[in-house]
């Protein structure tokens, strides 16, 4: 017994040091390289706009550009996957660089597993492949948690695509563990396609290690009718740019995201908009795909809702739009979620746009899902809860800066 006592004892030792280990080391990355993280630019262009939320018509249209390509596709993804739907997204790239189209695809490195697999059998088919986000040391930990959460897509420098979607079968509502997908994605031509392409860039130089350079990257551009503003963000600057925005708003804020875990000074924000009668609309998935964030979220709702913001768990399939529009008159989507990790770990990539088109497909597809595939979440409900969920609640909490 007394043997079994202090192997315990030392299980529990070595796993104390080894979380402090790791706390220390994300502590000290955070101090020695955030800091030293880049600031990005809004730029802003005038473009023609179309709006994807349904991942076979996006997937449609962007396989469509890529047969179309002439001179490069560049390819940029959180996820890839080799089921049956990205094997297709493969072969296709395989045989547009066979033609001689220059072909890049990069995918962040933790996430990369099926790819990497197919590295060798893709670099011979001619199709380049960089990992972005690989470990670094020292600050290992920190690095594991600084990812780029970006998905852009570049042909011939005329086309360019971003937003939530990534390539897996679930993405078109093949999965059955998560049903029909609903997510987010632009398509634009125009100026801001440059910018795009800059973007894509710069991350291939850092992932791959090499530039790539050429004049065909950046035909001449062609004004379209509708203002975009993008701000590609390293860890930084959303909680700021999104705090403005809604501090801006005189009536109304509509949010959805797959994940709710904003930080103390957008939860004051949020507040304090409520207190001056600015109606707030929040939507949400109601399955999960993360044990944590979910249960973490109530923390923040159920205040919220106290103060009259309306909540809703969208149950049918899974929610994946990154999207608000303040006033019915601004909107932002692009591939940032609403938690910490976007606003301080990820690489992401965000849009503004005043264009009325584009935000009526927004708001009548928000207003359908609440309309039609969304149940309210209540005071009752959220205070009603069992004893297990809200223990879950509070330990997830803890975990809030990470998730």
């Amino acid at each position: 017994m007394t043997a079994l006592l202090a192997a315990v004892l030392i299980i529990l030792l070595l796993a104390v040091l080894l979380t402090a280990g790791i706390l220390l080391d994300i502590y000290t990355g955070i101090k020695v390289k955030r800091p030293t993280l880049p600031k990005g630019p809004f730029r802003t262009g005038m473009n023609r706009l179309r709006y994807f939320t349904n991942g076979r018509d996006l997937f449609n249209d962007m396989q469509e550009s890529i047969e179309n390509a002439r001179s490069h596709v560049h390819l940029s993804f959180f996820i890839f996957k080799t089921d049956d739907v990205g094997n297709r997204w493969l072969d296709l790239l395989k045989k547009k660089a066979g033609e001689g189209i220059e072909v890049r695809l990069m995918v962040d490195y933790l996430n990369s597993g099926d790819i990497r697999k197919k590295r060798a059998e893709l670099t011979r088919a001619g199709v380049q492949i960089a990992f972005s986000g690989r470990p670094g040391f020292p600050f290992t930990f920190y690095y594991l948690n600084r990812r780029n959460h970006r998905k852009i897509a570049v042909i011939d420098g005329h086309t360019a695509f971003f937003g939530g979607f990534n390539v897996s079968r679930e993405y078109i509502g093949n999965k059955a563990e998560t049903g029909s997908w609903h997510d987010n994605h632009l398509r634009v031509e125009g100026e801001s396609v440059a910018d795009l392409q800059r973007l894509f860039l710069e991350d291939w130089r850092l992932s791959a290690g090499r530039p790539a350079d050429s004049s065909a990257f950046f035909p001449a551009p062609t004004k379209g009718p509708s203002q975009l503003a993008l701000i590609a963000t390293s860890g930084k600057q959303i909680e700021d740019i999104f705090a403005e925005r809604f501090m801006a708003a005189r009536s109304s804020i509509m949010i959805g995201s797959p994940y709710f875990i904003p930080s103390p000074g957008l939860m004051n924000v949020l507040l304090g908009c409520l207190n001056r009668g600015v109606e707030l609309t929040i939507l949400l998935p109601m399955k999960k795909d993360h044990p944590f964030v979910k249960p973490a979220s109530y923390l923040y709702l159920r205040p919220l809702v106290e103060k009259g913001a309306r909540v809703y768990h969208f149950y049918q399939g899974f929610y994946h739009s990154k999207v608000f529009v303040v006033d019915r008159r601004l909107c932002y989507t692009g591939t940032a979620n609403f938690d910490r990790r976007s606003f301080f770990w990820n690489d992401e990539l965000s849009g503004f746009t005043e264009d009325p088109a584009l935000i009526r497909s927004v708001l009548d597809q928000f207003d359908k899902e609440i309309r039609e595939e969304s149940v309210a979440v209540t005071l009752k409900a959220i205070r009603e809860r069992s004893p297990l969920e809200k223990l879950k609640s509070a330990g997830s909490g803890w975990l809030s800066p990470f998730l």
